[in-house]
């Protein structure tokens, strides 16, 4: 029973002091634990706004896979391909993709297994916004010197084009021959070394393997031998030394087998290792098929600091130019699937982290023009073929979804 006013006061000041320390831990939980948790949405519940670029804070999108099999180069219009996904491919400061095949006008397209685009494939993904490329792969000579020179050829074009744009487009993974090496650089190789927003980036596409071993002192090569594998741990120390950045961003072509969704631990190791000589962001590629993500937090601060996309998928190819309805759970239909994964970096005066994610699955859909198209697998697009009566789409790209959905994505505390 309340006795007087002094005890009625002391009663409410205590029922308040309990209530905000409710809603602080509240707070807390939901800061810390809250998107970063193991999440399978085919978009994760995330507080990132439509892009405003700002002081300290960067946003970046990864995609998977750029390919141009015979379906996709004999399209009449190549933007189309990218028209269901602009506003996340354009809505960043920077948007990564794996140019996967030399680049070269003086070759004709080819097709698997000696692939090469020309200028007009690439560009169409330019216009789209991809502005940060690897083209360090296992296809990266296909086309043996000729090819390469070429491909080197085009990456300094569009830098020199776009440099004084508002959205200049950045390339590793070749060198035009060993000479052009500063002989400055214990690294030996090329990178990318680039700043926005007061956030200074370094990006370094690397590749385990590649198809033919014709001219690979002229790209940045790394056999997955423990040899290699020891190589390329001090080369990213090296480069993290000589090249003082707040993010630093590896896009690896790992040696793993394709068309499983399996890491191998030996793989997840070595990962792990590249984080510990200085990576923040490890973006892996080569399965054609999306693999588990993984952050890595501090306990320490709360914050999560480190990523690692073991594959984001094909964003775009002919992989899928037949789908088999009957059976979508086939490991063959995840060549038509991959992740698109954006993250917010935020810079503070102690700190650098990321501070936001979103995860959107991406598929490819074949019109009835026969045009390899990148859409969205949401719910929008499901009833859009409804309405368009394409129910046999609808049902196997839902059973790709639910599919997706069992990858994991998961968060690690250290």
């Amino acid at each position: 029973m309340v006795n007087n006013a002094q005890d009625c006061y002391n009663m409410l000041m205590t029922f308040k002091t309990r209530f905000l320390k409710s809603l602080l831990f509240i707070s807390l939980f939901i800061s810390i634990s809250g998107f970063f948790s193991s999440c399978k949405s085919t978009q994760q519940e995330s507080n990132l706004k439509p892009f405003k670029s700002k002081k300290n804070e960067l946003q970046l999108v990864f995609l998977g896979d750029v390919m141009a099999h015979t379906g996709n180069f004999i399209m009449k219009d190549y933007n189309v391909i990218w028209d269901d996904i602009r506003d996340l491919t354009t809505n960043s400061d920077f948007t990564f993709a794996n140019i996967e095949a030399p680049v070269s006008n003086e070759i004709p397209f080819m097709n698997y297994p000696n692939f090469n685009m020309q200028y007009s494939y690439p560009q169409a993904a330019i216009d789209a916004g991809v502005n940060v490329i690897t083209v360090a792969n296992n296809h990266t000579n296909d086309q043996f010197e000729e090819g390469i020179k070429s491909t080197f050829k085009w990456t300094k074009y569009i830098s020199d084009k776009y440099k004084d744009s508002k959205r200049p487009v950045y390339f590793s993974g070749l060198k035009e021959d060993v000479s052009s090496v500063t002989a400055a650089s214990k690294s030996q190789c090329s990178f990318s070394y680039f700043e926005k927003n007061g956030i200074k980036v370094l990006f370094f596409g690397a590749t385990q393997i590649l198809n033919t071993p014709s001219c690979n002192q002229m790209i940045n090569f790394f056999p997955g031998t423990e040899q290699g594998k020891n190589k390329l741990l001090n080369t990213v120390k090296t480069l993290r030394e000589e090249n003082p950045c707040d993010v630093f961003i590896l896009a690896l072509h790992c040696e793993e087998p394709e068309y499983i969704l399996d890491i191998a631990p030996s793989q997840k190791k070595f990962y792990k290792d590249l984080i510990e000589s200085g990576v923040d962001i490890i973006w892996a590629n080569h399965p054609h098929t999306p693999k588990p993500i993984e952050y890595i937090g501090s306990k320490e601060t709360n914050k999560i600091k480190k990523a690692i996309f073991y594959a984001n998928g094909n964003t775009i190819s002919a992989q899928r130019y037949r789908p088999n309805f009957k059976n979508p759970a086939s490991m063959r239909e995840y060549t038509g699937d991959g992740f698109c994964v954006s993250l917010n970096i935020k810079k503070t005066k102690d700190d650098i982290y990321i501070s936001d994610s979103k995860l959107d699955f991406l598929t490819v859909f074949v019109d009835s023009e026969k045009n390899l198209l990148i859409k969205k697998l949401n719910q929008s697009l499901f009833d859009s073929l409804e309405k368009e009566d394409l129910e046999p789409w609808s049902s196997y790209l839902k059973k790709r979804e639910d599919l997706l959905k069992q990858i994991e994505v998961k968060t690690t505390w250290q």
